[in-house]
This record gives C-alpha cells, structure tokens and sequence, in this order.
C-alpha cells in the first residue's frame, strides 16, 4: 500500500446489530457490483445493516461468497452472484437471477472497477487491448447493469443508482493513465445522461468521486500493473506527490465512500440527481 493506511471511520460496521440499525432500506433490494473487496464490500454490508436484502455481484466468487457470509451470520439477507460486469451477457443473466433470488432491484451500486496504474508512459504506448479492457468494466461494465435495470425501476416509478467513479473524471488521474481517466469522465456523462432521462420516471442516478482509498487496488498498484521497473518508479513518485498535496493527510476508508453511496441511493437524497459528489478529503475542490 502506498501511504498510511486510513485512519477514519472503524471497518466494523456493526453487522452484529442489523436489527437495531437505522433502517432506510428496510424491504428494499440493493445489487451491489464488486461487492468482494473494497469500496464494493463495504457498500453491501453498509446497505444490509440498514435493512436491505443485498445481491452481491463479483467475478471474484469466494470473495462475494464470503460478504454474502458476513451479512447473513448478522442476520441479513443476501445472495452472490459471479459475473464480469464488462460482459453484457453476464450482466442480464446475474440481474435475472438476482430479482429471481431476491426480488426486483430498488438500489443498484456500480461499484466494480479496474485501474490501470501502469499506463503512465506516452500513449503511443497504450495497447488497444489495455485501453479496451479499462473502458469495458469502468463504463461498459455499469451501462450494462444500468441497462439491465432501468425498465424494472422505470416500471415501478422509483430506483435510485449511485456510480462510481473517480477524481480521476473530474480532473485527471494522480497513478494511472488516459484509459482509466476517460473510463471515469465517461461516467460521469452517463450519470447525468441517465438522471435527466428516468428523473421523470422516478428514478435518481447519482455519482460518487472518490479520491485515493485504501482498497486492494490501491494497494496493488505499481507491484501488480506495472509492466517495467521504470513504470513502478513512475507510479511511486506521483502517489507520493498525490498524498503531499491531500489536506487530510490519509487515504479514505472503504466505509467512508460507502456511507456516501448509501445516503445517496436513501430517501434522505430523494432531491438530489445527477450529482458527482467529490470525497476526496479536499484534494480537489470545485
């Protein structure tokens, strides 16, 4: 991991307790995309423990089995489902099986995502096969969960999705490359795409913009994407001038962002649409 790790909100969330927490999605269906690891993980437990039956969508099955674990020995409801968001084929049938399992989907977190801290070099550089890959589970990947979703919500007259996407699509990306940035500023304009469309149908789409979080990512960074000692090196520099520059000298929790998600996709939001909402810890404001 590069840098300290966060220092923020605790990683337990009170799963022990779903029956006493403040339930704003109680009787709701929230899917969850990378709900194995990180932000993604984070999000479902957060969504059960205020009352939501959680489908956990990933392509890393034991991981997904295991957050479907954690929140049923709380007492919650959940059920996984293995899936590559950037295959739209898997996409319709993970969201079949999920209404199938726990009935129609009220909430849907785009949480799924991959860097590409690698591509700092030239862009003569970027293979199509990387820069394809990037823009297929960054956007591709919720476009077609969108895509799968939105009748159902559209015919029920409410829905609330939440993306994720980045700084990275409000500036530019710190450690990694155009493909990663494009992929996130692209989200952002389905977002608002999406928002102006279903708003009418009752249906909010929101995006979240988290700065550096401490997730497997993150922590992989330069050792695992890296294709040369000189791109690792390049990568190490330019997260440490990301962190000298973050007036809250830490890497946000996977929590952090997550509790972001919830009041978005809550009735506590229920006036906010197409929104990016920056959680960064104030490295870039606007």
């Amino acid at each position: 991991m590069h840098g300290p790790p966060a220092s923020g909100p605790s990683s337990g969330l009170g799963l022990s307790s779903i029956g006493m927490a403040h339930l704003r999605f109680s009787g709701r269906i929230a899917l969850v995309t990378g709900g194995a690891s990180g932000i993604g993980r984070a999000t479902a437990l957060l969504l059960a423990t205020e009352g939501a039956a959680v489908a956990v969508v990933d392509r890393d099955e034991a991981g997904a089995l295991a957050t479907r674990e954690a929140i049923e020995a709380a007492g919650g409801r959940a059920a996984q489902f293995l899936c590559d968001v950037a295959d739209s084929d898997e996409v319709e049938a993970a969201v079949t099986a999920a209404e199938k399992a726990l009935g129609p989907i009220d909430v849907l977190a785009n949480v799924a995502g991959t860097g590409d801290s690698a591509t700092l070099a030239d862009i003569e550089s970027l293979e199509d096969e990387r820069w394809n890959r990037v823009l297929a589970v960054n956007l591709s990947g919720p476009f077609f969960m969108c895509r799968a979703v939105l009748p159902g919500m559209a015919s029920r007259g409410r829905g609330a999705i939440v993306n994720v996407s980045s700084l990275a699509g409000r500036s530019k990306s710190a450690g990694g490359g155009p493909a990663y940035t494009s992929s996130k500023a692209g989200l952002l304009g389905l977002t608002r795409h999406l928002a102006f469309d279903y708003g009418p149908r009752g249906i909010r789409v929101n995006a979240i913009c988290p700065g550096g979080v401490d997730t497997p990512m993150i922590r992989a960074g330069a050792a695992n994407l890296a294709t040369s000692p000189d791109e690792s090196e390049m990568f190490m520099r330019r997260v440490a001038a990301y962190e000298f520059f973050m007036p809250i000298k830490r890497l946000s929790s996977p929590e952090e962002q997550a509790a972001a998600i919830a009041f978005l996709a809550s009735d506590e939001a229920s006036y906010i649409n197409g929104v990016s909402l920056d959680i960064n810890g104030g490295l870039f404001m606007a």
